[in-house]
């Protein structure tokens, strides 16, 4: 049996271990034995309940601090206690932890570029440390094209790079007019209402504010339009504040944090991604494989998943004009729309599905066995 372990630091579930818990579950069954290592200060965490619910193996390694070398030296010996071991890291901390601990048990390390937030001084010094970091890995793993050019421009040779763009479990499907009435009578929204959400944390680097500003401006013009704001974070005091200032009261609502994203999916008209940053989101698929077409900032792999104007709509980023239109030009014609959206879902099924991405992943894992350090020649160098 042969063992892959990732390694995270988190304290939920977003994009990068929604895709880990999802390996996680697509292996089973095979000669692979997938865990999860989560470098954190306790084991009661919201990611730590949705691990246990769905079966997947995993412990919590305490760290004190930002860099426990006592931590590091149990990592190490987690990672060498079983032959055929490849340790797959995500996030810098995680990056950091396993670099360290993957040379000291001599076992092959890879780590995955998700994407960047930038959303502060400290943590672009932490990405500025982790891209340094990707330099020693023996293979970086990014999502997309845009995020290759980065770790090249990092320092990593191109020859232990591999595009592997991010893929959503087949689960997520189109739904039918009775669907889409019962999500909105669940969400307390008129059958008749044009439903447009953003969901993502609540940080600066989602753009939330902007897509607020687009619904001030967007209201009058369709008054029937409803704003809805799936996600939690830093800035919802901010984001609540500005809707009220702008008087936008029962036409933006703030959802909170949800676990049941597929049964909101049918609910929404359009997606909206006012992103600065981003990798390449999930939430992006799973709108379009719900046949929701997404009006973008086309920032790093968004571009690679929307086609604009086919399944899409894309805008420069932070053009608050230019996003406000594209939505007015689909909230104001419902057979584009629905053209789009079909499209979309069509996309989705052929290239974006979890069973021809986790193919791609196993072929990287077996390449990593040969021995660290070796070009994974069964992966390649770019998608």
């Amino acid at each position: 049996m042969k063992t892959l372990i990732h390694i995270i630091s988190a304290d939920d579930v977003f994009g990068p271990e929604k895709t880990v818990i999802n390996e996680c579950l697509a292996l089973r069954g095979s000669d692979w034995h997938a865990r999860i290592i989560n470098i954190w200060h306790t084991d009661d965490t919201p990611i730590s309940r949705k691990l246990r619910e769905a079966g997947i193996d995993h412990e919590c390694l305490q760290s004190i601090g930002k860099l426990d070398l006592g931590a590091i030296r149990v990592l190490a010996g987690k990672l060498a206690a079983q032959p055929g071991t490849v340790a797959h890291s995500h996030g810098y901390k995680a990056d950091l932890y396993t670099l360290l601990a993957a040379r000291r048990a001599k076992v092959t390390a890879l780590t995955t570029a998700h994407g960047w937030t930038s959303e502060n001084a400290k943590v672009r010094l932490y990405e500025r440390l982790q891209a340094f970091l990707w330099r020693f890995f023996d293979r970086v793993v990014c999502v997309s094209q845009s995020y290759r050019q980065l770790a090249i421009a990092a320092g990593v040779p191109d020859r232990r790079i591999t595009v592997v763009h991010n893929a959503i479990r087949s689960s997520y499907q189109a739904h039918g007019a009775q669907a889409r009435s019962d999500a909105r009578a669940a969400l307390g929204l008129e059958d008749d209402a044009q439903v447009v959400a953003i969901v993502g944390r609540l940080g600066i680097e989602k753009g939330h504010r902007l897509f607020v500003d687009a619904a001030a401006q967007l209201a009058p013009r369709f008054p029937k339009a409803r704003f809805l704001i799936a996600g939690e974070g830093a800035q919802r005091a901010e984001i609540e504040a500005q809707v009220a200032q702008l008087k936008l009261d029962g036409t933006v609502r703030l959802l909170g944090h949800r676990n049941d994203l597929p049964a909101i999916y049918p609910a929404l008209d359009l997606l909206a991604m006012a992103s600065l940053r981003e990798g390449l989101p999930n939430v992006l698929l799973e709108a379009m494989l719900h046949g929701v077409p997404g009006v973008a900032m086309a920032v790093g792999g968004i571009p690679e998943v929307v086609s604009d104007g086919v399944d899409g709509l894309l805008v420069p980023p932070g053009d608050l004009a230019r996003f406000v239109e594209s939505l007015a030009s689909l909230l104001g014609d419902p057979a584009r729309r629905a053209a789009m959206g079909a499209a979309a879902a069509a996309k989705v099924r052929d290239g974006f599905l979890f069973d021809a991405r986790m193919k791609r992943m196993v072929e990287i894992y077996e390449a990593g066995l040969v021995r660290p350090g070796a070009p994974a020649s069964a992966a390649g160098s770019a998608a």
